[in-house]
């Protein structure tokens, strides 16, 4: 006898089924979404933390090598003053030649003057590269980035270049010599003549003489005078900026 089993007719969805089917998967999708973008955003967020921490510690480094190279260049503006003064007294007959000679020799081997302020920029640099200033939501502080690193802190860069090519060009009209390297040869040997017998070799050389006897030193170091003025006042504009960037950073409303 043959056996006979029933067929049930297979279940057919309703519409209302697919469109909650298709609702529940759309959910799903845009839920995950919307998790990525909110997980992206927080590493983001906190990345731009850490950057901006970065910063103030960048900045708390600048601030320090501000203060010093401000100090450099003021003490090193009266030293060139002195300078032209002495000169004027000499075309003056006020001082005597040797007497002269001496006090720009002993000017000159304490002028600090020519060293470079440097950006610490390196949590800047980590701020764009990870997009962090996307996230920063301080109009203030973005303005202050822009200021700081793209604006005035180019302009101050630059001025290290026509500092450095106005040293060059002092020194060679003057001692007749271009700005000594730190770990040159000759600054080794040099460095182990008494420092008598040096300042007399500088007051013996003839091309320093002609140079510094002329009345045209004071139009030379008056012009080297002006660029280090100039740099000067930028030196005190950024510390200036330092100073503000830092008290906004402090807010931490970033």
């Amino acid at each position: 006898m043959e056996v006979h089993h029933p067929h049930h007719p297979s279940h057919k969805k309703k519409w209302s089924e697919y469109f909650l089917e298709f609702l529940m998967l759309f959910l799903a999708v845009t839920l995950g979404f919307f998790a990525e973008n909110i997980r992206e955003h927080q590493v983001l967020v906190e990345r731009k933390n850490q950057n901006l921490e970065g910063i103030v510690q960048d900045l708390r480094k600048d601030s320090f090598q501000l203060a010093e190279r401000i100090s450099e260049y003021v003490i090193a503006m009266n030293n060139l003053e002195d300078q032209k003064f002495a000169s004027y007294q000499y075309g003056k007959n006020q001082l005597d030649e040797s007497n002269y000679l001496d006090y720009i020799i002993q000017k000159n081997d304490t002028l600090a003057v020519g060293l470079s302020f440097f950006i610490n920029n390196s949590g800047y640099k980590n701020t764009i590269a990870s997009g962090s200033l996307s996230v920063i939501n301080s109009i203030k502080i973005k303005q202050l980035i822009a200021e700081y690193y793209e604006e005035l802190g180019i302009k101050l860069s630059d001025n290290n270049r026509n500092l450095d090519s106005e040293k060059n060009i002092w020194l060679r009209r003057t001692f007749n010599s271009g700005a000594y390297g730190m770990n040159t040869e000759y600054k080794k040997r040099i460095t182990k003549i008494p420092i008598q017998d040096r300042l007399l070799d500088i007051k013996n050389n003839s091309s320093f003489r002609k140079a510094v006897l002329n009345p045209d030193f004071r139009i030379d170091t008056d012009r080297f005078e002006h660029e280090c003025e100039y740099y000067l006042y930028l030196l005190i504009r950024f510390k200036n900026l330092n100073n503000k960037f830092l008290l906004e950073l402090d807010k931490k409303q970033f």
